[in-house]
């Protein structure tokens, strides 16, 4: 029986982090966000693609949805030929997406990682840099993990090496 995983969590959780370790280990893993073609960023009043989106500018995060593509996740998890997969990764429309787990991780931090994280990313993904932006993701992060938690993700302490992060995940799957 095939068993597919969504890590999850707000940005600087460490989902690029944990998608990086776990393919290294061996495991499929999908990093979601870095999926060519599974999303689009869209401009919520319109619900067309954004057209001048920057990162650093507080008023146009919050015009932005990062929507997933349903139907292209549904296939690629259909077409996954091994019997654990995983799937890192978060988006506007995450209850859309949710049924089409088996399992859901929600890797959660404290505000202060978060912002440091965020601040320090040394990948090419630029969301969260600024203090005006990590005032925004912090303004709604409990109240989304909270959320996230009642639809039935099991929570992960994402503090610490990524070794035992990753340690703590596969404890929770092999249950």
């Amino acid at each position: 029986m095939k068993k597919s995983i969504l890590i999850t969590g707000v940005n600087g959780s460490g989902k690029t982090s944990i998608a990086e370790k776990l393919k290294q280990m061996g495991y499929p893993t999908c990093d979601m966000d870095r999926k060519k073609g599974l999303f689009v960023m869209v401009d919520k009043k319109t619900g067309k693609p954004f057209t001048d989106y920057d990162n650093a500018h507080l008023e146009k995060v919050t015009e932005m949805a990062w929507i997933c593509d349903k139907e292209k996740l549904a296939s690629l998890i259909a077409n996954e030929t091994e019997p654990l997969a995983f799937y890192c990764g978060s988006a506007s429309n995450i209850n859309d997406i949710l049924p089409l787990f088996d399992q859901v991780i929600l890797l959660k931090v404290d505000e202060k990682t978060t912002r440091e994280r965020l601040t320090h990313r040394e990948n090419k993904n630029t969301y969260g840099k600024t203090a005006e932006v990590q005032d925004y993701i912090v303004s709604w992060k409990e109240s989304w993990e909270n959320k996230m938690i009642e639809k039935g993700a099991i929570m992960v302490d994402a503090h610490g090496s990524l070794d035992e992060i990753v340690k703590k995940i596969l404890a929770i799957i092999k249950r």
